[in-house]
């Protein structure tokens, strides 16, 4: 017969691995659920668009040589005004250039075989040049 202090010993190490095997599970279940990002802030002057509205180059000084971005699906705002999810802001719409702009942009990594790199999440036109 198993006395009761060996009783409980074993009742204390079971619960402890149930413990830790659920710990485990919680862990790995956190793991899979997507986490927000801080993007990255670019600022600078827009070089042009493409035809759609779908990618900008933006420089540091107006006029500089830029670096290109994906900006299809994201939010923009114009001017301090309401943001949208669709369409591209009208100041941007070609031939325009020179628009001061700021980009919200997150470094995405590839997995599966997918390509990653940068994401615009969101656009702010902040000045458009005087005509």
């Amino acid at each position: 017969m198993v006395n009761r202090f060996q009783s409980k010993w074993v009742m204390l190490l079971v619960g402890g691995v149930v413990a830790s095997l659920a710990t485990l599970g919680l862990i790995s279940l956190l793991s899979t659920i997507p986490r927000s990002v801080t993007p990255y802030v670019v600022e600078g002057y827009s070089t042009g668009t493409n035809y759609d509205g779908t990618a900008i180059g933006v420089s540091k000084e107006p006029g500089g040589p830029g670096e290109g971005y994906v900006i299809a699906g994201a939010w923009w705002r114009e001017l301090d005004g309401p943001w949208h999810n669709f369409g591209v802001p009208p100041s941007l719409a070609q031939p325009n250039t020179g628009q001061k702009v700021r980009l919200g942009v997150i470094s995405v990594k590839p997995t599966e075989g997918e390509p990653g790199g940068p994401v615009v999440a969101w656009i702010e036109v902040l000045e458009v040049p005087r005509e």
